[in-house]
């Protein structure tokens, strides 16, 4: 950096501090170099970030055998980070003639008064006789150049979060043409990677007497399997301007495509022994705990901060767990979001634990981390101290109170990262729903006709005369039943009598049985008398059983819920099992294909929305939430990440006010169920009065039904009426979300053509019309424009949608 760079930067920070920015960002003192292999002769940038504002001394950097180290200023250079947040770091040339590994010792220094220090950093030096050069044409002529991907470590473990990039070595003279050095798309087998972006500082190379320039694209890599893994091949777009004079002077830009070739290497899985708590944690770390308050009252949460500090998998680790969680209620715990230094492997993590004591507490008890160490090969295990505690009795009185608690302020969501992804028990929507919304109607019809049919009754049966041979054999029938239980003969003569009598012109064979015993016992002096036993109810109940109509009223019953296809519980189980080990890509896959897209729940959707998100792309993660709440306009996990991510990345979105998101927290089809409900009371209630007498118990309720059912209709209806519904700004079908990062709205379909607005990803968007690769779009805000129509998926997706490949935008997408 020269020296008018220097005063430019730290005039910035003097009118930072003016403004009253903040002077230091909420990191650790780490060291970052521009690219870990190096050439042979070339130069590398080192940086030692620090988290305050530093001391007037340069830091001192141990020697290294072999390596040259100088710094480029005499003192600490100011830059701003995102959010106007100031941070200094010192600058160190690194170059090494030597080819091998390399480390540059941790760096310590005390700030403020504490005492702290980085991670070593690691880097290779290799031959450049080594490169494998490749050909391109730039501006009409052959170029070589070199392209490859590096990873620091031959033989990483499973889960092991590695240091890679890719090393571009280009000709001097087509660097100095090149406006944007873009951002490669890369395939990856087995791997999880953050985006490779260009570092600003550039080194130079020089090859068999030719000057080279060398870009390096830093990241971290994580092995999501054991065996042979890759990543790779990619493709690189760079754009370059000329200045060509073709009788005036014109700026011509042209696009060149570079491709890396893949890389492979084997990953080793974990050694066997890992302790009790183990959870993926991989690297070298530490721990400390802080709680904000050490005295609470009986009943309330204790809020725990966890910094785990060091290298390793910080973005993929899950939170430090209780050492002895008995007596405790332990809630999830959340993580606060990491930018852009989740490309490096040193950094730390803040993780929010909120924990509530059961029974009388002294102390918060250590948190425990387990991880395995791969400098080490070994397991470790590390604890906090015990935080003392005071819990205070329950704020409660015997005495009257004076006045009314005095009103807190309504909490605001502080959401510092997404809700955890759910685990339903059945990822599938049934083909065929178990209670049929029909079915609740067809309830009140069946009671409303069977009021109708007792008020007619009641209406006409005194006019209906019963008929008096009929209650004659119902007399007979009863006389029958009352002989005596001792006297068999008698009751088979005078059963006998009724056949004959009321039933003789029909008898069925069980009445000429009955005739046939009678004759056969009762009439002949030689027989003993009969003992019937069970024999006489069963005649009783075959005579009830010949004079009575008997009318079968059909049943209503539900079909039987088809069977429940066996268990879609293996993808399900399968994705959910990669989503915990942090490989999204499998995880989102698994989800898409466990069956039909029609039928996949809303919870299914909301996590292929979490992944997407974890993956780096919010945009892919709103328009997922949307898609859940298209199926679901109650679901409100979706609707919380979506809040969240539209509040984070300023997406452009449907503005409502507060009571229709109020509304939104009961499920639309209950506001539904309310509006029939009231209208069925209200019939029902209506009708219990012409089908029943006077001092009916039952009007009672019915009177009651008639005073509840307006209210209850009333207020379904307005539930109804104003529930938040986004059809209502587009069309389901029309509707958008622009899932690209650094997407430009233009006023025309080129992209040379005037910009309109910043359209941040998650924002919801109408398509108006199509143009070839470019769409024609609206936002709620009655802003229109064009984007490219690769930016943007449709919420209602026309074919079933395939896992979403996360497209990386360009370094610049104003470039035309």
């Amino acid at each position: 950096m020269t020296a008018r760079n220097h005063w430019i930067a730290t005039l910035a920070a003097l009118i930072a501090g003016c403004l009253g920015w903040p002077q230091h960002a909420a990191a650790q003192l780490s060291a970052q170099l521009t690219t870990r292999h190096l050439a042979r002769g070339e130069q590398a940038f080192l940086e030692i970030a620090l988290p305050g504002r530093p001391p007037d001394t340069m830091p001192v950097i141990a020697p290294t055998p072999n390596v040259t180290i100088k710094p480029t200023v005499p003192s600490a250079i100011p830059r701003q980070l995102p959010g106007r947040r100031i941070e200094y770091f010192y600058q160190y040339v690194v170059e090494s003639y030597t080819v091998g590994r390399h480390t540059i010792p941790a760096v310590e220094l005390v700030i403020n008064g504490l005492k702290t220090r980085t991670e070593p950093v690691e880097f290779e030096v290799f031959n450049p006789d080594e490169l494998d050069w490749r050909e391109a044409t730039v501006a009409g002529r052959t170029v070589r150049y070199a392209a490859s991907f590096h990873i620091i470590k031959d033989h990483p473990y499973e889960g092991e979060a590695v240091p890679t990039e890719i090393k571009l070595v280009i000709p001097r003279e087509v660097a100095t043409t090149v406006e944007d050095w873009g951002i490669p798309e890369f395939e990856r087998d087995g791997v999880a990677c953050w985006r490779l972006e260009p570092s600003n500082m550039k080194g130079q190379l020089n090859v068999l007497g030719r000057q080279y320039v060398t870009v390096a694209y830093p990241s971290t890599l994580t092995p999501t399997r054991s065996g042979k893994v890759g990543i790779g091949p990619a493709k690189l777009r760079l754009t370059s301007t000329q200045v060509l004079m073709d009788g005036f002077l014109q700026r011509v830009t042209e696009e060149t495509f570079l491709t890396i070739p893949k890389l492979e290497f084997d990953t080793t899985p974990l050694p066997p022994g890992a302790p009790a708590g183990f959870d993926n944690a991989i690297g070298s770390f530490g721990l400390r705990a802080n709680a904000s308050e050490t005295e609470v009252r009986e009943g309330d949460p204790v809020s725990v901060d966890l910094i785990v500090t060091g290298s390793g998998n910080l973005d993929t680790l899950r939170a430090p767990r209780l050492a002895d969680p008995k007596g405790w209620k332990i809630y999830e715990a959340s993580a606060t979001q990491r930018g852009d230094e989740r490309r490096r492997l040193s950094g730390s993590i803040i993780f929010q634990q909120l924990i509530k004591p059961l029974d009388l507490q002294t102390a918060i008890p250590p948190f425990r981390l387990a991880y395995f160490d791969p400098a080490l090969q070994q397991y470790r295990t590390i604890t906090t101290a015990p935080i003392p505690l005071k819990i205070l009795p329950a704020v409660g009185s015997t005495a009257a109170p004076l006045g009314p608690p005095q009103a807190l302020p309504l909490p605001v969501e502080r959401m510092t990262d997404i809700l955890a992804i759910l685990r339903p028990a059945q990822g599938l929507l049934p083909a065929k729903p178990t209670l049929p919304p029909w079915l609740g109607h067809v309830l009140g019809a069946l009671l409303a006709c069977g009021l109708i049919a007792k008020a007619l009754w009641l209406h006409f049966a005194p006019r209906l005369r019963k008929d008096p041979l009929k209650a004659a054999e119902l007399r007979a029938l009863r006389d029958l039943s009352r002989t005596p239980a001792d006297d068999d003969t008698r009751f088979l003569k005078s059963a006998g009598a009724f056949i004959e009598r009321w039933l003789g012109d029909h008898p069925g064979p069980d009445l000429h049985a009955v005739l046939a015993a009678r004759d056969a016992l009762c009439f002949r002096g030689d027989q003993p008398a009969p003992r019937l036993g069970r024999r006489r109810q069963e005649i009783l109940k075959l005579l009830r059983k010949t004079i009575t109509t008997s009318v079968m009223l059909a049943a209503f019953t539900l079909l039987g819920t088809p069977p429940a296809r066996a268990a879609a519980a293996d993808p399900a189980t399968q994705a959910l099992a990669a989503y915990d080990s942090a490989n999204y890509e499998e995880a989102i896959k698994l989800w898409l294909t466990a069956g039909d897209y029609t039928q996949l729940s809303p919870a299914i959707l909301y996590n292929i929305g979490n992944a997407c998100y974890r993956l780096g792309s919010p945009g892919y993660a709103a328009l997922y939430y949307r898609r859940a709440l298209v199926r679901d306009p109650g679901h409100d996990e979706s609707r919380q990440n979506l809040r969240f991510i539209e509040r984070k990345f300023g997406a452009l979105s449907v503005q409502r006010p507060d009571y229709q998101y109020a509304l939104a927290r009961l499920p639309l089809r209950l506001w539904q169920a309310a509006v029939w409900s009231g209208a069925w009371l209200c019939a029902l209630g209506l009708l219990v009065f012409p089908a029943t007498r006077n001092g009916a118990t039952i009007r009672i309720a019915a009177i009651c039904a008639l005073v509840v059912a307006p209210l209850l209709a009333t207020l379904g209806l307005l539930g109804w009426r104003y529930y938040p519904d986004d059809a209502e700004f587009a069309p389901y079908a029309n509707q958008a979300v622009i899932v690209a990062d650094k997407v430009v709205v233009h006023s025309d379909a080129a992209r040379s053509s005037p910009d309109v607005i910043d359209a941040p990803p998650g924002s919801l968007c109408e398509v108006v019309r199509l143009s070839g690769e470019w769409a024609y779009i609206a936002f709620a805000s009655k802003t229109r424009g064009w984007v490219p129509a690769a930016t943007l998926e449709k919420v209602l997706p026309n074919t079933p949608p395939s896992p979403p490949k996360i497209r990386k935008p360009l370094a610049n997408e104003r470039s035309a």
